[in-house]
């Protein structure tokens, strides 16, 4: 009974990826004007119209994301747990995913402050500053990506090692999350350019980049939660096999 209450703890730490990313495409993305974001080109009025008329709208989302922001941390736990099966319980590896799960959080979490600053009090403050408070935000999101190569190199590193006929992790998804790991680099491009490609508005470096983390984040849980039913079935038959030889051997002595 233990057992089956560790599993779906596990299995509620892995739900916290996607309801992460619903919370935050839709209050930090639709809310925050983040999809697409403003294109560094623009002049400081309009990004500062921007945080006066839509203040109230701006709060609401920057709140609920910041709230929700640490879900992404618990996804990683998640995810650590299945990793486990894996590689061993104290490996690097592990250690590795976890923390770097954690860390992605506060670039998260600080930038959406800053978005959350400067819609606090709008009308106080000069259309430059409020431009800043937006510049800071989307540099801070998109140049803290290692945090999270961390996390995907670890997590690909760990399920390449899986010994099993059918591993809980496909392959190719392994290698897909360390390709993305790396495919982050090209954010450090963003600060050098207020348009084309490798603008924080881009063709390359928002919406490839986004794209294909957010593509990783719900497959990756989906193939977890299949494999948490797998590793759940697989340590009742080592608990049973036990308990049969257990049996057995009690026999065998009760005979001589």
């Amino acid at each position: 009974m233990n057992e089956t209450k560790e599993f779906n703890i596990w299995r509620l730490c892995l739900w916290a990826g996607p309801v992460f990313m619903a919370i935050f495409i839709v209050f930090w993305g639709v809310m925050g004007h983040n999809i697409p974001p403003w294109n560094a080109d623009l002049p400081a009025a309009t990004i500062a119209n921007w945080f006066r008329t839509d203040a109230n709208v701006i709060r609401t989302g920057m709140v609920i994301a910041m709230t929700a922001a640490p879900l992404y941390l618990v996804w990683g736990v998640g995810i650590g747990r299945l990793m486990t099966r894996v590689v061993a319980k104290d490996s690097v590896l592990v250690e590795l995913q976890v923390w770097g799960a954690g860390l992605t959080v506060i670039p998260v979490l600080v930038s959406t402050s800053f978005w959350l600053a400067g819609a606090y009090r709008p009308d106080a403050l000069p259309d430059n500053i409020l431009q800043l408070l937006y510049d800071m935000s989307w540099l801070l999101i998109d140049l803290g990506y290692f945090t999270t190569s961390v996390q995907l190199f670890a997590a690909g590193a760990a399920f390449l090692k899986d010994q099993r006929v059918t591993p809980l992790v496909p392959k190719w998804l392994a290698w897909y999350g360390i390709w993305v790991g790396f495919m982050f680099i090209a954010e450090c491009l963003m600060p050098f350019f207020k348009t084309g490609a490798f603008a924080r508005d881009g063709i390359l470096n928002f919406w490839i980049e986004f794209s294909i983390w957010f593509v990783w984040c719900p497959t990756l849980t989906l193939y977890l939660l299949k494999a948490v039913r797998r590793v759940e079935q697989e340590e009742a038959g080592v608990v049973a096999t036990r308990s049969g030889q257990r049996g057995q051997h009690t026999s065998q002595l009760g005979t001589v």
